[in-house]
């Protein structure tokens, strides 16, 4: 059911308050949700709700665990203007375990999971969620439409990874990734397979966006058809770019996981 009214997170620090928002989003049954992971200021929620055609049947849903980018988030989402729109600010870090996680804050949108001890000053235990299994409690039908958009500079990948080997990436029909470190040796190989199983398993990279092209539609009114794509992620730089992956159409019949879906076509044969 969609809610009509806005919920927000009112105190950071209060740990009964934070569960009851957590737990309250399983309970709304909803059919279209849009996940926002690193909503920063709040600036892609905006986005979103502009370009996406009946955004007002969505529960939007954020996670942004900075404090200070949390309030940016939390301000610009109180305008008048998303009054109408069920907005849940969630100030938890997604990971792949429910734990504290060390995490570098005051860095605007390059806060960040921070497992090294650069920047110790600003580098605070955060309280963490188990993404993949959070995710599997809020889907309940296959019919849901969920849109999830992902910017963790530097964990998308071991995040992803998880979904991946849990068979919950096929929850969500579209994908919005910014890919960091495209180039670090670490990652690199891992970044590479958990693309290709994206294709294997039925999700075509359509194109790709830059923030800044968003942003100036956006400001000109404009419509996300005016909006440049760019097909070589190579020729742009890697900040402030998206990866819109989309299921091909075959893949949203039911079942929606990778192993019944196998098991399917075992049957059949």
């Amino acid at each position: 059911m969609h809610l009509l009214q806005s919920l927000f997170i009112i105190e950071d620090s209060d740990t009964l308050l934070n569960n009851s928002i957590d737990e309250s989003v399983f309970k709304r049954n909803s059919t279209h949700i849009y996940i926002d992971i690193g909503c920063f200021d709040g600036e892609t929620v905006e986005h979103f709700i502009y370009f996406t055609p009946n955004s007002i049947l969505y529960d939007i849903i954020t996670f942004e665990p900075d404090p200070i980018n949390y309030q940016l988030c939390k301000k610009k989402l109180k305008q008048k203007q998303f009054e109408n729109y069920s907005i849940t600010i969630i100030p938890k870090v997604v990971w792949l375990r429910n734990e504290k996680v060390p995490f570098l804050i005051n860095h605007g949108e390059n806060s960040r999971i921070q497992l090294t001890e650069i920047d110790a000053q600003n580098v605070v235990m955060l309280n963490g969620i188990d993404f993949s299994s959070w995710l599997s409690r809020l889907v309940k039908s296959e019919n849901t439409r969920l849109h999830i958009k992902v910017s963790m500079p530097g964990s998308e990948v071991p995040v992803l990874r998880k979904l991946l080997i849990e068979d919950k990436l096929l929850l969500a029909e579209r994908w919005d990734v910014q890919w960091t470190d495209r180039y670090n040796p670490r990652i690199r190989a891992l970044r590479i397979y958990i693309q290709s199983m994206m294709d294997s398993i039925g999700f075509s990279c359509d194109h790709y966006t830059r923030i800044p092209d968003v942003r100036d539609v956006y400001r000109k009114k404009g419509t996300f058809e005016h909006i440049v794509k760019y097909a070589d992620w190579r020729l742009i730089p890697e900040a402030d770019t998206y990866c819109y992956y989309i299921q091909r159409p075959t893949v949203t019949d039911p079942p929606r996981t990778t192993r019944l879906k196998l098991k399917s076509k075992k049957d059949k044969e």
